[in-house]
């Protein structure tokens, strides 16, 4: 009760005084402060991003950069854009989902965790179409709410549907007690074994060699494959105690960039899937979009190119045509929506081999592929 009188007072405050730390741009994406004594609401779009949170903030810095980069070389928004930073507390997130609505917004990009992507879901009171970028568990979700992120939950659905391809029908998964590993478990397993009805079975994650050791008669055998619902350096642990004639595959968490040789040949032989950004320098858009500032971590390009994207997404949700036919080529993954609320990208699929990645023709997911 405590917090919602609290709620009430910041809503009234802001209400009164106009938000601060909301930010104009205008339509070639230069950065402008709001006049914040001119309070007159204006149509525009809303880019609700984490950016005063101790945790995210990094992240949500990178999307703005990759936002704003697309705005300036793509085509002109028919409305400015407003950022408005918040924290990653989503009674702060949806404080300030409201204030963008109140100040005029028509159309609302964001918010960026998972948390405050769950309190907007469960508020049902979307006024104005928006675009979320990441996920929630709400089941029910308002009509005006779109779904678009870089969740590692769908790649590992499209990740056994490459698996499928090979014909086997027992998969081992690797996996630890993390929630993320066993969303990706789940993911996994339920298209695994929806769609052929094959076997699957959880072997914990261990750094003990004794218990390491027993993996390679376990994955011995010619009608099973693995799947590493672990990040980099754990797969790299496990990889060497796996049969070395049986297929393993994994998400874009085991790809941390083409820097570092050495750390990659200890994934040799791993089929995974990851973005055109980081795998496919001569896409189109890749090529269009490509910053000239220093690289950053594999993870930071990621959101980058979610940013990119984001924005590409939004002017195509602007345009006077049926949501269920929007697609994109995009610089995260061949985009393309599936109802009710989702647009899931397509990523590429790639093979670690003497450390360097190869791509993994879209013909060729065969077992033979070796």
């Amino acid at each position: 009760m405590q917090n919602y009188f609290k709620f009430l007072l910041i809503f009234f405050l802001a209400a009164l005084y106009g938000n601060p730390s909301a930010m104009a741009t205008d339509q070639a994406g230069s950065v402008l402060p709001e006049n914040v004594s001119d309070r007159q609401a204006i149509a525009h779009i809303a880019l609700l991003l984490p950016l005063e949170s101790g945790t995210f903030a990094e992240a949500a810095a990178v999307v703005r950069d990759g936002f704003s980069v697309a705005m300036q070389r793509g085509q002109p928004l028919p409305f400015p854009v407003r950022l408005y930073t918040t924290t990653d507390d989503p009674l702060d997130i949806l404080f300030n989902y409201h204030q963008a609505v109140s100040a005029g917004a028509v159309f609302i990009v964001g918010p960026l965790t998972r948390d405050g992507v769950s309190a907007i879901a469960s508020s049902h009171a979307l006024a104005v179409p928006t675009l979320a970028l990441n996920t929630t568990d709400v089941k029910v979700l308002p009509e005006k709410l779109y779904l678009f992120g870089l969740q590692t939950e769908a790649e590992a659905s499209q990740v056994a549907g490459l698996a499928l391809a090979n014909g086997r029908k027992h998969a081992i998964l690797v996996g630890d007690e993390g929630s993320l590993s066993r969303r990706l478990q789940h993911a996994f397993s339920q298209r695994w074994v929806r769609e052929a009805g094959n076997t699957t079975e959880l072997i914990r994650y261990t750094d003990n060699p004794e218990l390491l050791q027993h993996l390679r008669s376990v994955t011995q055998g010619d009608d099973q494959v693995v799947f590493l619902a672990l990040d980099a350096a754990r797969s790299r642990v496990v990889r060497t105690y796996l049969d070395p004639e049986t297929p393993v595959y994994a998400t874009s968490l085991v790809f941390t960039g083409t820097d570092n040789a050495l750390l990659n040949s200890d994934l040799n032989g791993i089929r995974f899937l990851d973005m055109p950004w980081l795998l496919q320098p001569d896409h189109p858009a890749v090529m269009a979009y490509r910053h000239s500032a220093a690289p950053k971590s594999t993870d930071m390009e990621r959101l980058y190119a979610l940013g990119i994207d984001a924005f590409r997404l939004t002017t195509n949700l602007l345009l006077p045509q049926v949501v269920a036919s929007i697609t994109i080529d995009g610089v995260t993954g061949n985009i393309r929506f599936v109802p009710p609320n989702q647009f899931v990208r397509e990523s590429l699929a790639a093979r670690i081999e003497d450390g360097k990645v190869q791509f993994i023709p879209l013909s060729n997911h065969s077992g033979d592929e070796r």
